[in-house]
């Protein structure tokens, strides 16, 4: 008995002492106050469970099935995507003691990074678990964790993810004792540590957890608290009962069965801490412009941290921007990871914080709006249209209401404003400039001006010798250049110390010049690389051997350090992850990621081949287990980020050069080859995304991911399926242009342009839903509004009518006529109308059919909105009283009839002209001010003095709200012209019909049919003859 106790006696003293040096490293005492994160878009919440695996198999399996689901689903409806951390399948066996302590302790730290304070349960019992062995923690993992003697891993993760901060997020489940006696002996060692040191430890963590966190006894009820108070952060410990259950079929495990209260304690606790860090505010109105700027700004100060031997081009390009204005942007141009993205991250963080310190001259009394967008960065970055639109919204010239309905009349805009001196003083860094996607390549550029503003400047960075690169070389007025030469010996000697001093690591003087004296180490990327790997090595013996080993060349380094990732941490799943990022459209989330390869099924390609496996469909089951996609994702870390750092959860590559050693290495494709239905690589993963998609519940993600692997497996027939779902079609429907539902819908036609498909398709659906059982007729009139707006859009006009017509047949006789609905249905019916008119090439009496009902649809819009209070009712008024304007001008040009004569016409639309005219100048709106302006001009009898007065003062305004080059000054430039033919004053006509054809170039470009129109204008005969007396009195005058 005596050495017995004795042995107790040395164990608890042993213990003591561990948790006295644990005490020592307490961070926080006391938390003071709750952490609340204010947000507006997605975000990953991560819980990590910790306990011994064996005996909390039960307690696991109810947390996975039916605790974290339903958690999940709670999330998703507040824009949350939940991830658990569940380690309960081990680690393998090979895996040595320092890797499954980094494994265990590094989730947790991930959990810090992405959620400040970690969502931490922990369950205990009668177990401990694996205690490591002083010779088993090595000397830097005790230095980095110096808490972790003698500790359980169970007891680290909890020092680590709770005990150490405080942290109130935290919640601790302790099984009572007396679930054993229902348990059979036989199955006791699964539930008793054999350790001797056991007992003890157990009992001073549960006495040292119930001294941190005041324990709830065993009523864990009064954890179902309301109050948001600090002192609700107590209670965060409780005991629970359950009993034997009996053993599972499946599994051969014991079940727990009384585990109900067990479930609704964890489940109200995280509902409640999640709720209260990431509140969501109800009211905020999600403005999508301002998400995808707050995701650039998140990238740009990630990449703008370490920018190391550029100070040289960091000067020229500050002294550029500050600088006097050239009229044109400056280039940065550079290879593949030459670190263009960290220079210009950098610039732009110099000039924010310039612009908001007053030290930019040119500006006039104007402050300096800084734009930065980074290809790549987060999701529809290459779309620039979206980045147009995201720049005119910063720049405050376009609101939601006003903004332009499609690619061209966006780029238009954006070049005029470029290039008008009265528009706001602003600053543009685009980063990847030859990525942004555009479908037709004469358009791209379309939007830049050939001279910019003087309080305008730019500045672009792209791979030399690019299509951009190429096309702005090209202009008259060059672009400047700053071109990102290799990096110097001492700046590379530099990033070396830098990368592997922050781990304790250097090399000596040999080996830094084996590694330096690699060609490829004048380039960042790879040198960055080639560091993270000499960091990885874990022999330092054969780090010679390891550095001449080192691939040159970026993408043979990339290909050799994925071909060690499959080797060391997960083989096929590595390639598999990397393939279905590859095929991805814009990056994965990470648990649909784990859903993919949790299927094993899917990696039938890599284990068995293609053809045995190329009828294979993809299912939703079990996730891939945590542990292994920890190892997944732990090696390729480096190489993958969130989207934006926005904490969403999605993960692409973080730079395009690793894309290419992905389709070269896994499939084949040389660089710049595009991946075909041909290459069975690209194929398979495809469709395993397009079959997963498939059935996705989140119809932001399957809008975004089903329709482009649709497009790139050819799969017609399900594309103009899916195109039909009205879930899907509310999130491509924009009411003024819906560019990317029509795009879809090409694909699925045939080549000759038309939307047979389409029309087909919708019509059905609309008969479906008509016969749906419960359906409103409110809803059934909406769809019917919504499929004809997009007719109109697809140039299907007659269609169109038939169904508008449906829409107010339902709204008059089971609606009530409601104005607020009536008013659209009019403006919609006056648009189709001024659409067919604009089919007739000439003003003729043929168009009378056409226009009569433009007339009465828009005074009937007019009439009823003149009701309707709100700036965005006044400014479609505006609208439609300038359009009304403009088709009673044309009715009088047609001769009127005995309804409406010439003269009515005349006068009616003068007055419409009027009103539009003081509409827009109550709103503020110069810009279509200028419109109306040039709509009154047009009403004047053609030559009349009056006519050229309002014509040059539509000029006036077009100049000050939008500036020269501008779609209006075009029509106005071609009007003034024809004013003067009228006057029979052709010299002065030619004159303006030159502006017009300049003006057209500019904003058009030459092969556009507006300017090829220009173009054949000032190419008549009458016209030549100018052309030329003109240039002989210039030569008379030399």
């Amino acid at each position: 008995m005596g050495c017995g106790a004795s042995r107790s006696l040395d164990y608890s003293s042993d213990i003591s002492q561990q948790w006295d040096s644990v005490q020592k490293t307490i961070e926080v005492k006391q938390q003071k106050k709750k952490l609340v994160i204010k947000r507006v878009g997605w975000k990953t919440v991560r819980i990590f469970v910790s306990s011994t695996f064996k005996d909390f198999h039960a307690e696991r399996e109810v947390l996975i099935k039916e605790v974290f689901p339903d958690l999940r689903a709670w999330c998703e409806k507040r824009r949350l995507y939940l991830v658990d951390v569940d380690l309960r399948w081990g680690v393998p066996k090979d895996t040595t003691s320092e890797d499954t302590l980094r494994l265990c302790l590094g989730e947790i730290d991930r959990c810090y990074s992405d959620n400040i304070m970690p969502f931490f349960l922990n369950m205990t019992s009668e177990r401990c678990g694996w205690v490591p062995g002083s010779m088993e923690v090595p000397e830097n993992l005790h230095q980095e964790y110096r808490w972790i003697n003698g500790l359980s891993v169970t007891e680290m993760e909890i020092m680590h993810g709770s005990y150490r901060k405080d942290n109130y997020n935290s919640i601790f489940a302790i099984r009572d004792a007396s679930f054993l006696d229902s348990v059979p002996v036989k199955y006791h060692n699964d539930f008793v540590d054999s350790n001797p040191v056991a007992p003890h430890k157990l009992k001073m963590l549960k006495g040292m957890l119930s001294e941190r966190f005041p324990i709830n006894g065993s009523s864990p009820s009064s954890l179902l608290y309301t109050d948001s108070s600090l002192a609700s952060m107590d209670n965060r410990v409780f005991t629970y009962k359950c009993s034997f259950g009996g053993i599972s079929v499946d599994t051969g495990k014991v079940q727990m069965e009384g585990l109900d209260q067990f479930k609704k304690v964890i489940f109200e606790f995280f509902k409640t801490r999640i709720a209260e860090q990431y509140p969501l505010d109800a009211n905020i109105k999600l403005d999508p412009y301002e998400l995808q700027r707050e995701a650039h700004d998140s990238f740009m100060k990630s990449r703008s941290v370490s920018v190391i031997g550029r100070n040289d081009v960091l000067q020229r390009m500050e002294d550029f921007l500050t600088g006097v204005s050239t009229g044109v942007p400056l280039l940065l141009l550079g290879g593949p990871g030459s670190g263009k993205s960290s220079i210009m991250a950098k610039v732009s963080d110099i000039a924010v914080s310039r612009a908001a310190n007053g030290q930019i001259p040119g500006g006039g009394d104007k402050d300096w709006h800084v734009f930065y967008h980074f290809v790549g960065a987060i999701p529809g970055s290459t779309d620039v249209e979206k980045m147009l639109k995201r720049l005119l919204k910063e720049m405050k010239v376009c609101k939601d209401s006003n903004m332009p309905k499609d690619y061209e009349t966006t780029a238009q805009l954006v070049g005029s404003t470029l290039s008008n001196p009265n528009s706001t003083p602003v600053i543009i860094f685009i980063d990847a400039l030859n990525q942004l996607n555009e479908e037709k390549t004469t358009s791209i550029l379309s939007w830049l001006p050939r001279k910019l503003a003087p309080q305008v400047r730019c500045i672009f960075s792209m791979i030399d010798e690019t299509p951009p690169h190429r096309l702005l070389k090209d202009r008259n007025l060059k672009p400047e250049e700053e071109i990102v030469t290799p990096l110097d010996m001492d700046s590379r000697k530099e990033i070396v110390c830098d990368v592997l001093g922050r781990y304790n690591k250097r090399l000596d003087e040999e080996q830094m010049a084996t590694l330096l004296g690699k060609e490829s180490s004048q380039n960042p990327l790879w040198l960055a690389i080639a560091c993270e790997e000499l960091r990885v090595y874990g022999d330092f013996s054969t780090i010679n051997s390891k550095i001449t080993a080192l691939s040159d060349g970026l993408l043979n380094l990339l290909s050799q350090v994925l071909g060690r990732f499959e080797k060391e941490n997960g083989g096929y799943l590595v390639v598999a992850t990397l393939s279905l990022l590859e095929c991805s459209s814009n990056g994965l989330l990470e648990t649909e990621l784990l859903s993919i390869l949790g299927d094993e099924s899917n990696m039938a390609i890599l284990k068995t081949g293609y053809a045995s496996s190329e009828n294979k469909k993809t299912t939703r089951g079990d996730p891939l287990p945590a542990i292994k996609w920890s190892m997944v994702y732990r090696a390729l870390r480096p190489f993958l980020r969130p989207f934006g750092d926005s904490g969403e959860g999605r993960l692409d590559f973080y730079h395009r050069s690793l894309s290419k050693s992905v389709r070269q290495k896994y499939f084949g494709l040389q660089p710049g080859q595009e991946s075909s239905l041909d290459n069975k690589m690209g194929k398979w993963w495809h469709t395993r995304l397009a079959d997963f998609f498939e059935m996705e519940q989140n119809m932001d993600r399957k809008v975004e991911e089903y329709l482009y692997q649709l497009v790139k497996i050819g799969d017609q027939e399900k594309l103009a399926r899916c195109l039909g779902e009205w879930p899907v079609l509310d999130r491509l429907f924009e009411a003024d242009y819906s560019s990317q539902l029509l795009a879809y819908w090409r694909k699925c036609e045939e080549s000759d342009g038309k939307y047979t498909k389409m029309e087909q398709c919708y019509k059905d659906s609309l008969k479906e839903l008509e016969q749906r059982p419960g359906i409103s007729q409110e809803e059934v009139s909406m769809r019917y509004e919504t499929i004809a707006r997009v007719f109109i859009q697809a140039g299907l006009y007659n269609e169109s009518k038939d169904l508008i017509d449906v829409a107010v047949t339902l709204e008059q006789e089971h609606l009530g006529s409601r104005p607020e609905r009536m008013v659209e249905h009019y403006a919609l019916l006056a648009e189709l109308w001024d659409e067919l008119c604009k089919l007739h090439d000439f003003i003729n009496p043929d168009q009378l059919n056409e226009l009569r009902p433009a007339i009465d649809f828009g005074l009937k819009s007019i009439k009823i909105r003149e009701t309707l209070d709100g700036d965005e009712h006044k400014y479609k008024m505006a609208n439609s009283v300038m359009r009304l304007s403009f088709n009673l001008n044309n009715w009088a040009e047609c001769g009127g009839d005995s309804n409406r004569s010439e003269q009515e016409a005349q006068d009616e639309s003068f007055v419409q002209a009027d009103e539009a005219i003081r509409l827009f100048k109550e709103i503020g709106d110069l810009g279509k001010e200028a419109e109306a302006s040039m709509t009154k001009a047009i009403v004047f009898p053609r030559g009349d003095e009056e006519q050229i007065q309002w014509y040059e003062l539509a000029r006036e305004q077009c100049q000050q709200a939008y500036g020269e080059n501008c779609k209006l000054m075009t029509r106005i430039m071609s009007n003034i012209g024809i004013y003067y033919e009228d006057k029979r004053d052709y010299q002065t006509a030619y004159t303006y019909f030159v502006k017009w054809h300049e003006v057209s170039t500019e904003v058009f470009g030459e092969q556009h049919p507006k300017t090829k129109s220009a173009f054949s204008c000032i190419n008549e005969p009458r016209y030549l003859q100018i052309k030329e007396r003109l240039s002989r009195q210039r030569q008379e005058q030399r």
